[in-house]
C-alpha cells in the first residue's frame, strides 16, 4: 500500500509539471524542482521505514540504513560540487565559487560529525543486541537444564516404581498345599486365568459380561490381598506417567513390556467392574492391551467390552473424562 501511494504521488507530479510545460521545454530548474519535489514525497512516504529499520534492526544493528544515508548525502554534495563547477566555469566567477565551497564545506563537517554519532549509536546496537543475544542463549539453556532435570527425576521416579511393582508380583504366591510346592510371581497368573476361565465355564448365564464379572469376582474373594496391591500400584504408576510433562507412550510402552500375557488377562477382566472404570479409561487413552493375545479370552465376543483404542495405537481414543492430578 506504501509502494503505491508513492507511485501515485510522483505520477501527479510528472503529471501536472507536464499540463504546466511540456517535456521538451523543461529547464535545469524544472527538472529540479521536479526531482526536489520527487525526492520530499519519497522521504514523506519511506521515512517511517527507514526509523523503524534504526531504532528496530532487523540484524541487531543499522549499519545498512546509516551507509544508505551517507553515500546518498555524498552523492548528493558530488553532484551539487559538478553543477556548480560547471555554471562558475562558464562564468569564470571563480571568487563566487570560494565562497560557495566555504559555506558548503561547514555542512558537510557538521553532517559528518553526525554521522560519527550515528556510528556511536550503531556500536551501542550491536552491544545491547549482544547482551539480548546472550541473555536469550542463557535463558534457553537454563529451560533446557530445567527439563532435563525434571525428565531425569521422572525417569528415576519411574524405574523405582517399576522396580517396586515387580516386588509385588514376585511377592504373590498360591498355596497349593504341603505335598506341592508354592506358585511364586508371575507365575500365579496363569493359574488365575485358569481358575477364572473354570468358574467362568461352569456359569450357565448366558450374559457374557456378566458371567465374566462373576469368573473375575470369584478370583478376587480368593486373593483380594494379593490382587488389590497389585491393582492399586499399577494404577499409580499410569496416574503418574499421565500427569507428567513426558513422552507417555514411551514410558506406557515400557510398562507395557513389564506384564505377562497372563496379566493382561486377569487385568482385562477386572477392568470390566464399576470400580475400575478410571482404570479401563487409562487402558482404552494408552492402549495398555495393545500385546494381549486375544486368543486368551474367554470368548472372541469379549473384545467388544473395550473400545478399539485399548487394543490399537492407531484407533481413535477417546479423550480421559477425568483428572487424577487434583486428587
Amino acid at each position: 500500500m506504501r509502494f503505491f501511494w508513492w507511485m501515485v504521488g510522483l505520477v501527479v507530479l510528472v503529471g501536472g509539471a507536464y499540463l504546466v510545460r511540456p517535456i521538451t521545454q523543461f529547464g535545469v530548474v524544472t527538472w529540479l524542482t521536479v526531482g526536489i519535489i520527487a525526492a520530499t514525497w519519497s522521504i514523506v512516504i519511506w521515512t517511517s521505514v527507514v526509523v523503524d529499520r534504526v531504532v528496530a534492526p532487523n540484524k541487531g544493528d543499522s549499519r545498512g540504513v546509516f551507509t544508505a544515508l551517507l553515500s546518498l548525502a555524498f552523492a548528493s554534495m558530488g553532484a551539487v560540487f559538478v553543477i556548480a563547477v560547471h555554471a562558475e566555469a562558464a562564468g569564470q566567477n571563480w571568487g563566487t565559487f570560494g565562497d560557495f565551497l566555504g559555506g558548503v564545506l561547514n555542512p558537510v563537517l557538521t553532517f559528518l560529525s553526525f554521522m560519527a554519532l550515528l556510528f556511536t549509536i550503531i556500536l551501542q546496537q550491536r552491544e545491547i543486541h549482544g547482551a539480548k543475544k546472550d541473555a536469550k542463549d542463557l535463558q534457553d539453556q537454563r529451560s533446557a537444564d530445567r527439563l532435563s532435570s525434571e525428565r531425569m527425576q521422572f525417569e528415576n521416579t519411574f524405574f523405582q516404581m517399576l522396580s517396586i511393582h515387580n516386588t509385588i508380583v514376585n511377592a504373590i504366591d498360591i498355596d497349593r498345599g504341603p505335598s506341592k510346592n508354592p506358585i511364586r510371581g508371575r507365575d500365579c497368573f496363569k493359574d488365575f486365568r485358569d481358575e477364572m476361565k473354570s468358574f467362568y465355564d461352569g456359569d450357565p448365564s448366558a450374559d457374557e459380561l456378566q458371567k465374566s464379572l462373576a469368573a473375575h469376582d470369584h478370583l478376587w474373594k480368593s486373593y483380594q490381598n494379593d490382587l488389590a496391591h497389585y491393582y492399586r500400584y499399577l494404577y499409580n504408576i499410569i496416574r503418574f506417567i499421565n500427569e507428567s510433562n513426558v513422552n507417555k507412550t514411551r514410558y506406557i510402552r515400557i510398562l507395557r513390556a513389564q506384564l505377562s500375557d497372563f496379566e493382561l488377562l486377569v487385568l482385562f477382566y477386572n477392568g470390566l467392574f464399576p470400580l475400575a472404570a478410571k482404570f479401563k479409561e487409562y487402558v482404552e487413552f494408552f492402549t495398555l492391551f495393545d500385546n494381549l493375545p486375544k486368543d486368551l479370552l474367554f470368548n472372541s465376543s469379549h473384545v467388544g467390552f473395550y473400545l478399539p483404542s485399548a487394543f490399537d495405537e492407531k484407533a481413535p481414543k477417546r479423550p480421559l473424562s477425568f483428572s487424577d492430578a487434583s486428587t
